[in-house]
């Protein structure tokens, strides 16, 4: 009988896991189709240890390597290794996706040669 409680938990863990991908990886293929990386976001941080600046890319809600803090997040700068509080709410780079029309490109046409 354990056993299989054990077996339909698994299945059930399995079956979310699989979702979840499923999602994330159909949201990011729409993202890219658009120019952008869908729901991904990206914060252009500075550390305020080595003062160097970095662009750090995040799903919002989730974080598998820094601790959220609200609006921040507590996590180690990718340059320096040394752990400080970064906001990536006020930091966030606008993204808009790629114009379709190329009649407003300010390059000149390319000439045959």
């Amino acid at each position: 009988m354990v056993a299989v409680v054990a077996a339909i938990a698994l299945g059930v863990a399995v079956g979310l896991v699989l979702i979840l991908v499923i999602f994330y990886i159909l949201v990011l293929r729409r993202g890219r189709r658009l120019g952008t990386r869908g729901i991904i976001q990206r914060s252009r941080l500075r550390c305020p240890k080595c003062g160097r600046e970095f662009d750090f890319d995040y799903f919002p809600g989730g974080s598998f390597t820094a601790l959220r803090l609200g609006r921040s997040r507590y996590m180690s700068c990718p340059l320096c290794h040394q752990w400080s509080a970064f906001n990536l709410h006020d930091t966030m780079i606008a993204r808009t996706p790629p114009s379709t029309d190329s009649d407003d490109s300010n390059e000149p046409p390319l000439s045959p040669g």
